[in-house]
C-alpha cells in the first residue's frame, strides 16, 4: 500500500517552520490606551448625541406652541358656531346686525352716544367679526437650548468639528502609544 497513509499528519504541515508558536510579548499597559480610547469615544458621542437632544427638545418645544395654537382655533371655531347658531335661530339679531352693519338706524330709535366715545365710528368697529373674536394665547418663552460649555461647543457646527477632530486624535494617541510588541 501507499506510504503515505502510514504517516501521521501534523497540523504544522504547510507552515513557516521560522515562525515563533507564541505571539510576541508585549510591553506597557493599557492603562493608557482605555483611557484615552474612552476619552475620545466620548467626546464624538458628546458632539453627536448632544445636538439630536437638543433638536428633540426643539421638536417638542414646537410641538407645544403648535398644540396651544390649535386650541385655541378650535376654540375660536367653537365660538364662531355658537354665534352662526344664534343668527340662524334669532332673527332679531340677525337684523341688528344687518344693521350695524350697515350704519343703518330705525325709524323712531336713535345710536346711543356714551361719554368718552367718538361720535363717527370708524368701519372695523361696526364689524360683526369683533363680537366673536377670541384672544390669542399667551405667547411661550423664547426657546432656550441646552446649557452647559460643553453643550455650547457642541451646538456651534464649527467647534463640533473641531471637537470630532480631537475625539479621534485621542483616540489614535491611545492606540499608538499603547502596548507595542517586544523583540
Amino acid at each position: 500500500m501507499d506510504d503515505q497513509h502510514d504517516l501521521p499528519v501534523t497540523e504544522d504541515a504547510g507552515q513557516d517552520p521560522d515562525r515563533d508558536e507564541f505571539p510576541p510579548q508585549t510591553t506597557g499597559s493599557g492603562a493608557v490606551t482605555i483611557p484615552l480610547l474612552c476619552a475620545g469615544v466620548a467626546l464624538i458621542a458628546a458632539c453627536v448625541l448632544i445636538p439630536a437632544a437638543d433638536e428633540n427638545r426643539r421638536l417638542v418645544y414646537e410641538r407645544e406652541r403648535l398644540k396651544q395654537d390649535l386650541e385655541q382655533i378650535q376654540h375660536q371655531v367653537a365660538v364662531n358656531d355658537q354665534f352662526l347658531a344664534k343668527v340662524a335661530d334669532d332673527p332679531n339679531l340677525a337684523e341688528r346686525l344687518a344693521q350695524r352693519q350697515m350704519k343703518v338706524v330705525r325709524e323712531g330709535t336713535r345710536v346711543l352716544e356714551l361719554r368718552g366715545s367718538k361720535s363717527s365710528r370708524d368701519n372695523a368697529s361696526s364689524s360683526p367679526f369683533l363680537l366673536v373674536t377670541v384672544p390669542p394665547p399667551a405667547p411661550m418663552p423664547p426657546y432656550q437650548p441646552l446649557g452647559g460649555s460643553l453643550a455650547h461647543y457642541c451646538l456651534n457646527p464649527k467647534t463640533q468639528l473641531y471637537l470630532i477632530g480631537a475625539g479621534l486624535l485621542l483616540m489614535a494617541c491611545g492606540l499608538v502609544l499603547g502596548a507595542s510588541p517586544r523583540e
